[in-house]
């Protein structure tokens, strides 16, 4: 890993995780997600294999669990965005090219902008079709 990705993750930990925590979220980085009554929220950071780019996925999936494709079952907590078929998934970012290019001197600001954006994610999960009904 480098450096700068490090000083994300950290930043990430700081400002954005506690605040995921609060709106009850639960796992561990980069996978997320929060047991509603009527559904599962995902969410995933992904780093590009290039470097100084961050992209931040979201789905949703029944409260029972997900079942993928190749028939695999997951629970509720073990389920990932990417397990989700990516018609039913989306990036946020939408004014920002669904990506966030990060480096050494703007880690902090990226996170706390993040903080923010994660409205995106709340207005794309209760507005999107519940798909597996």
């Amino acid at each position: 890993m480098s450096v700068e990705r490090d000083n994300m993750i950290n930043s990430l930990r700081k400002n954005v995780i506690p605040t995921m925590r609060n709106r009850g979220f639960k796992g561990s980085f980069p996978h997320f997600y929060r047991q509603l009554e009527d559904r599962v929220d995902l969410l995933m950071f992904q780093f590009s294999a290039w470097g100084g780019v961050l992209y931040i996925e979201v789905s949703k999936c029944s409260p029972e669990g997900h079942t993928d494709l190749s028939e695999t079952f997951y629970t509720p907590s073990k389920v990932k965005v990417y397990n989700i078929d990516i018609e039913h998934r989306q990036r946020l970012g939408k004014d920002l090219y669904e990506m966030f290019e990060f480096n050494k001197d703007n880690t902090e600001l990226i996170s706390l902008a993040l903080r923010d954006i994660l409205k995106e994610a709340e207005d794309w999960w209760n507005s999107s079709a519940n798909w597996w009904v």
